[in-house]
């Protein structure tokens, strides 16, 4: 794949001459190297842009004007990854990556009609009744990480509905290659609004989303929920993240933290050096408690007796109430 390769010195001046070459090669079929004038060259970093639509920016556009499309059963909707969801590796973030998969579940419960005009994911019998969906547990495996302009596309759909709870199930690939990206697999357990308390799924709601269901659709083939999320306690974590204060836009529409950012704040207490050297592989996730602007929390993290490149997590508020359970699985960051 054609690239760009952009070396620019630390020093890099804050104010440029207004007669810089433009950073668009004639032939993108060749590397090219932009020198913006003589700095000290001891210390470098290199980005490397790919031109797959480089000289098209119509093309990149298209993905973005159809929201999503569906059969039957299966919502799918392409993300083109954007620089400014990259992490320092030149990854996708994993809050990018799950936001995608946010996105294409609420067009989900929209096209099997679950969904009010002007409300989010709840129906005309919910909102009748004050009631509304609040996420349990997820569970997600990463196989790898795309780059930006990378296409990811994600197919999400119904794979079980209980007593209390709907499962949706969402699939990350590249759109291009096929090469898997990630899988996630989200509990959604309907509530009271006034009272917040779990509340039955109403009859006309399952006999809405009962055709939905597919099972058979890539199952999980191995069932995380038999492991018990573990307890930590402030005095036996390794890590512990103390004053973490929710700002204005964490806030999602229903004015409380949205759910990927209490991910963000788990993956915090993950050490330096497992960080710098290794990748997210897994994780799951218990949610027990919503926050607002005005908790303050803390975050929880020890490494597991077992496997050095677990860790068992714990979000919880000032006063020791649980915000969220989790456990984390790395492996050796890819160089691809």
């Amino acid at each position: 794949m054609p690239t760009i390769s952009c070396t620019l010195p630390t020093n890099f001046p804050s104010k440029l001459p207004l007669n810089l070459p433009r950073l668009v090669p004639t032939n993108t079929n060749t590397p090219h190297l932009y020198n913006y004038g003589s700095f000290s060259t001891s210390r470098k970093s290199t980005l490397n842009v790919k031109l797959d639509n480089f000289q098209d920016p119509l093309q990149i556009n298209d993905y973005d004007k159809k929201r999503y499309a569906y059969d039957e059963y299966v919502v799918s909707q392409n993300f083109l990854v954007r620089l400014y969801e990259l992490d320092i590796y030149q990854k996708a973030s994993l809050e990018a990556l799950l936001k995608y998969t946010e996105e294409t579940g609420l067009n989900l419960f929209q096209s099997s009609g679950l969904v009010v005009e002007g409300h989010y994911a709840v129906s005309e019998e919910m909102l009748s009744l004050n009631l509304t969906w609040v996420i349990g547990r997820m569970q997600v495996e990463v196989n790898s990480y795309p780059s930006w302009g990378d296409i990811v596309q994600v197919e999400s759909w119904c794979s079980a509905i209980g007593k209390h709870s709907v499962t949706c199930s969402s699939r990350l690939t590249n759109f291009k290659t096929g090469k898997k990206i990630m899988r996630v697999d989200s509990e959604f357990a309907m509530i009271n609004k006034n009272t917040r308390r779990i509340s039955k799924i109403l009859e006309e709601i399952k006999a809405k989303g009962q055709p939905y269901i597919r099972e058979n659709f890539d199952p999980i083939t191995i069932n995380d929920k038999l492991r018990k999320l573990r307890k930590l306690d402030v005095n036996e974590a390794d890590i512990s993240i103390t004053g973490i204060r929710p700002m204005w836009f964490d806030l999602d529409p229903n004015q409380h933290v949205n759910n990927v950012k209490y991910i963000s704040w788990i993956l915090e207490g993950i050490p330096e050096t497992v960080r710098e050297n290794c990748e997210l592989a897994a994780l799951t996730v218990e949610y027990r408690r919503e926050c607002g602007r005005e908790n303050v929390l803390q975050s929880l993290s020890t490494a597991s007796t077992k496997n050095s490149l677990e860790f068992d997590h714990l979000l919880c508020m000032e006063n020791s109430k649980e915000v969220a359970r989790a456990r984390t699985l790395w492996r050796s960051s890819t160089s691809e």
